[in-house]
């Protein structure tokens, strides 16, 4: 028996580099015999996949993967296994677990009982469910329906397929043979597609149920916001609580604001792990209590990416944006810990609000250096574009959005927003039209940044067009946002009467930006009596900053109604509102100061 052979630490990266200390390493592996040995396979056809999957790895690494196991005399099942296993659990080419599958097929060896597993397993990243079907019926014919494995990781393919219709009948036909991890994972699918009916009628049939039953029962009450439930479960539960259970309480009770009971229930959790910590974090942040979140995450034990994300997208929702670039360097400094894509769409968003233009050039190129896709699920080349605009370089956000192989709702709307708040309003309305004839549908977002171009281009004709086919056309309702995008496009056109309509029409109270549009446009063009109108939904405002008090009493104070003017300064008073002090960012060499 051979010893495990170490591998190298050069090749335990997933660089070009690696990639030719890897070749090195099977060829000493082959040529003393080492091969032979079952670890020094196994970990052979691990890193040959993880070779692959990195994105300037050599396409070579596939075929090299293929000649690597065809080199033995006889390339037996468990050495397909291998390589089924190994690419099973890649990102970019799980598809050739398949194609070593068809490589078995033709073999003289046969597929067993841990061949389906690993394939249903690759069939899960492919794109189209076609694949997963096919891997089935290959279970069916080979006679393997009824080995608990197999079927256990058939339920989970269709239920990641979110195809519960075959995950069910499969499991109705294999009664006699499931187990509770079946029933686990039957439950657990119909949960993930808002099948909650479905998830309590099994789970109250279950003959014999463990804490991961009770736990995904639970989390999908609390996921729908249905607390009370989840807390009379959490209650009866005849089994020993997990963590995850005490985890997803605290989380949906923080997710609803109620975080004195959310807090109780962390402090009473008998073990915590970081998922504790970040739920409770998590939930501060939610509801805005920053220093509250602060306080606990400095208290934390052990902190992951999403500790520290949480934390910086907290205060970029609450508009502390310098503290959350701060958070950023502490958490660079820290250097246990490397951001991912979610870290970097808030640190972007923190820059692009306090038009931190050098920050945004080093996180680009951080990105750039750590391989980021920016066209993923996480809109990273959104943010991008986003940050490129706010701060004034459109040239820049233009280079972005057209290196993104894929450019998706999101990175359109960045685009078209972007072109907008840099006074470029035909190029955003052109931007709008070339999106549509790509067949995207365009979301809310895309339409406050449309109508945000017609405001900024004086587009009146246009505005009024495209508002109304927000709601015709593609049947989106149209919030506060965008009835503040239309009167602030009619008033600074001067149709005020028009613009006061709108406010009288909305469907909801207007908030401090409508009536601060509208305001202004009174104050521009000195209409007295329509500023007068509009005292009483000032004085109704309940939001604490004190902007349209201000701008109404300048506006009575202007035309000489001393009185009316010394009145709305005397309600900010009774009102406790205050006057916020103006300030301001600058950025020296790198630095917001």
């Amino acid at each position: 028996m051979h010893p495990n052979p170490p591998v190298p630490a050069r090749i335990r990266t997933t660089s070009p580099l690696a990639f030719r200390h890897l070749r090195r390493f099977l060829t000493r592996l082959l040529v003393s015999g080492e091969i032979y040995c079952v670890a020094s396979l196994r970990r052979a056809a691990d890193l040959l996949a993880l070779s692959s999957d990195h994105p300037s790895s050599p396409l070579i690494s596939r075929p090299l993967a293929r000649l690597y196991f065809h080199l033995f005399p006889s390339s037996t099942t468990f050495l397909y296994n291998l390589l089924i296993r190994a690419f099973s659990g890649s990102r970019r080419h799980p598809g050739e677990s398949l194609s070593s599958f068809v490589s078995l097929l033709f073999s003289s060896s046969l597929p067993d009982r841990f061949t389906f597993p690993f394939l249903a397993k690759a069939a899960c990243r492919l794109p189209s469910p076609a694949e997963g079907t096919q891997i089935h019926s290959q279970v069916l014919r080979r006679g393997f329906e009824s080995d608990i494995y197999v079927l256990n990781t058939l339920l989970s393919m269709y239920s990641t397929f979110k195809d519960m219709v075959s995950a069910q009948r499969l499991f109705d036909s294999s009664s006699r043979s499931v187990d509770v991890i079946s029933w686990n994972t039957i439950i657990d699918g119909h949960i993930k597609v808002g099948d909650l009916e479905a998830a309590r009628k099994l789970f109250d049939g279950m003959p014999a149920k463990n804490e991961v039953s009770w736990s995904s029962i639970i989390s999908g009450y609390v996921g729908r916001g249905e607390l009370d439930i989840a807390r009379s479960l959490f209650d009866k539960m005849p089994v020993q609580r997990n963590v995850v259970t005490w985890n997803s309480m605290v989380s949906g009770f923080a997710r609803q604001g109620l975080l004195p009971v959310a807090r109780k229930m962390f402090d009473d959790t008998p073990v915590r792990n970081v998922i504790s910590w970040n739920s409770m974090v998590s939930g501060y942040a939610l509801n805005g209590e920053m220093d509250a979140a602060r306080e606990l995450f400095v208290q934390m034990p052990e902190r992951d990416v999403v500790s520290w994300s949480c934390m910086i997208s907290g205060y970029v929702q609450s508009n502390r944006f310098a503290e959350a670039l701060y958070l950023f360097k502490e958490m660079q400094i820290d250097n246990l810990i490397k951001p991912n894509e979610v870290t970097m769409v808030s640190v972007l968003s923190a820059c692009a609000h306090l038009v931190a233009l050098e920050q945004g050039k080093w996180v680009h190129a951080y990105i750039d250096k750590n391989h980021m896709p920016l066209d993923n699920d996480h809109n990273l080349g959104a943010a991008l574009i986003d940050m490129y605009a706010k701060c004034g370089s459109i040239e820049t956000a233009l280079k972005v959005f057209e290196s993104l192989r894929r450019r998706n709702v999101s990175s359109w709307n960045a685009l078209i927003t972007g072109l907008a708040v840099n006074g470029l309003a035909r190029e955003s309305l052109y931007a709008f039209q070339q999106m549509l004839q790509y067949d995207l549908k365009p979301n809310d977002v895309t339409f406050l940044g449309v109508l945000m171009a017609c405001v900024h281009g004086g587009l009146v004709c246009e505005g009024r067009q495209y508002f109304e086919r927000m709601r015709t056309v593609y049947g989106i309702q149209p919030e506060m946002k965008h009835y503040g995008c239309l009167v602030d496009l009619l008033g600074r056109a001067g149709l005020l009467e028009e613009a006061e309509g709108v406010v009288r029409s909305m469907p909801m109270k207007p908030d401090i930006m409508v009536l601060g549009a509208l305001l202004g446009a009174c104050r521009i063009y000195r209409d007295v009596a329509a500023a007068d109108r509009l005292k009483i939904d000032v004085l109704q405002l309940k939001a604490k900053q004190s902007g349209c008090h201000v701008l109404l009493s300048n506006i009575f104070a202007t035309a000489g109604r001393w009185a009316d003017a010394f009145e709305m300064r005397n309600s900010l008073k009774k009102t406790g509102i205050k006057k916020l002090p103006g300030s301001s960012s600058v950025e020296l060499n790198g630095i917001v100061c």
